[in-house]
This record gives C-alpha cells, sequence and structure tokens, in this order.
C-alpha cells in the first residue's frame, strides 16, 4: 500500500471514530450551542440556589451578583437565613446535591457537572451555570 493510501485510510478512519464519539455526545453538544439549553434547567429551586453556589465557588460566575440572586433564592425558599426555625441548606437534598455540582434536570436526569474530565465538559459546565444562573433569577421575578 502506498504512502498516500495508508494516509487517507488513516484519515477515514480518524473521522469515522470521532463520529462515532460525536453522535454519543451530540445532546451535550446542542446544550452548549444553545440548541437545546432547556435540558439545563433544574427541577427544582433548591437545587438551582446550590447550582449557583458550586458555579460561584469553581469561578464560573463571579461572586458578588450571583452570590445575591442565589442568598435570595435561599430566602424564598426559606432556608437559612436569620429564623431560628429556617432550616439549614444544607438539609435540602436539592441544594445539597447542587452544591456537589449535580444538576437535577428538569427530565428526571442528573448531569454531574463536577465531572469537567475534557474540553466539552468544561464548556457544558460554563454554559449550565449561565442558564441556571438566569433560571435563579427568573424565579426571583426578574
Amino acid at each position: 500500500m502506498s504512502t498516500w493510501h495508508t494516509f487517507t485510510l488513516g484519515l477515514l478512519l480518524s473521522c469515522t471514530a470521532a463520529t462515532a464519539a460525536a453522535s454519543g455526545v451530540g445532546s451535550l453538544k446542542g446544550a452548549i450551542s444553545g440548541t437545546d439549553a432547556g435540558s439545563l434547567l433544574s427541577s427544582n429551586a433548591g437545587n438551582v440556589a446550590g447550582i449557583v453556589q458550586f458555579c460561584i465557588k469553581n469561578k464560573y460566575l463571579g461572586d458578588s451578583a450571583a452570590g445575591a440572586v442565589k442568598d435570595r433564592l435561599l430566602g424564598k425558599l426559606s432556608l437559612g437565613g436569620n429564623a431560628e426555625t429556617a432550616p439549614e441548606p444544607e438539609d435540602d437534598e436539592g441544594y445539597a446535591n447542587g452544591l456537589k455540582g449535580l444538576l437535577s434536570t428538569r427530565d428526571g436526569k442528573s448531569l454531574d457537572l463536577s465531572d469537567r474530565s475534557d474540553k466539552l465538559k468544561e464548556k457544558l459546565t460554563e454554559k449550565a451555570c449561565g442558564v441556571v444562573l438566569d433560571q435563579a433569577k427568573g424565579m426571583l421575578g426578574g
């Protein structure tokens, strides 16, 4: 086999492998590109607040503005705050999971944002942080 044929065959095999791998992450790419951003919405407000805190801690969101949104959302949920009878936020399962980077999606799935082992997952986490922060703002009426 000539060098040219070997090169062409290698290139074809590489493209085929890349296409197969990409089909397994098609939904992730859709979420990242914005065509399926709804798949990044959380199923509950406690999880939203926890994800926002996770994103602040991991420097995907700025602390001041995002922190204020998170605090207002926790107050609305009567988690933490100053009331002696208010449960701690960590007692809320959705919030606790969010702190770990576990996004509970509206379709009943869980997405682990703490796994940023490759560039695609890193982009997904970045996108999810923005989408969930917008969701938190919406829950607060703006």
